[in-house]
């Protein structure tokens, strides 16, 4: 029996109408993005992070003991999370507003060098990474420690849609993420101006491609005030 839709369906109760309240149709706060991040953080490291080979059944049995995990946090416990050690992103999530919509992947930037995948890999769209993703996997007999990143994208094809339908990738608008992690002007000029950036849910993503998709839900942030450190090009 598929549970996907029905993890799918409690997620969404629990964050629209439990925990924190649906504010406008498609708007959620900041603080459904956090137990959103949690999840799916939750999830890669103990799914990802040892042996045996996860299957689809355990994901599924993993991503509905998490999201109950996550539903008995407080506003303290979200506010103290490790947001995985990356200090910015609190700041990111708590000065934005915040929607689910439905976006293009062609309009996505993944995180600079992510997984440690070079510039050329990760500078363009979601689009353009999986292709040079793909490119690797027909030929994994010169992959490099640099693309060996690829495998693990490989692998995250077979449960990237699972996840997805019940934890969104979460995105920015404005290019705050690159510029962020960019430091200077000519690895800015290097990379591609995306209309989203792609803060969590980048190797989702990249393997949503690989399977053809075009369009995926995602938590949409757009800063509410616009700092000039951040967009200094």
């Amino acid at each position: 029996m598929v549970k996907t839709p029905l993890l799918f369906f409690n997620f969404f109760i629990f964050i629209f109408y439990d925990k924190i309240k649906l504010m406008q149709p498609n708007k959620v706060s900041a603080l459904a993005v956090i137990r959103a991040f949690y999840v799916a953080n939750e999830l890669m490291g103990d799914v990802f992070g040892g042996f045996p080979e996860p299957t689809k059944k355990k994901i599924e049995s993993r991503l509905k003991k998490i999201i109950k995990q996550s539903e008995k946090l407080s506003k303290k416990n979200l506010l103290t999370y490790h947001l995985d050690n990356y200090h910015p992103r609190y700041d990111n999530y708590l000065n934005s507003k915040w929607e689910l919509r439905e976006i293009t992947l062609e309009e996505c930037g993944v995180w600079p060098r992510m997984g440690g995948l070079p510039d050329k890999a990760t500078k363009d769209s979601v689009m353009d990474t999986a292709k040079y993703v793909q490119e690797c996997i027909k030929d994994r007999k010169k992959l490099t420690w640099k693309t060996r990143r690829v495998l693990y994208i490989e692998e995250m094809k077979k449960y990237a849609d699972i996840i997805t339908k019940s934890v969104p990738i979460i995105v920015l608008e404005d290019g705050v993420i690159r510029n962020m992690k960019l430091l200077t002007a000519i690895e800015r000029k290097m990379y591609k101006k995306c209309k989203y950036d792609i803060d969590d849910g980048n190797h989702r993503a990249v393997a949503l491609a690989l399977l053809g998709k075009k369009k995926i839900k995602a938590f949409v942030g757009k800063r509410i005030c616009k700092s000039s450190l951040l967009y200094y090009r």
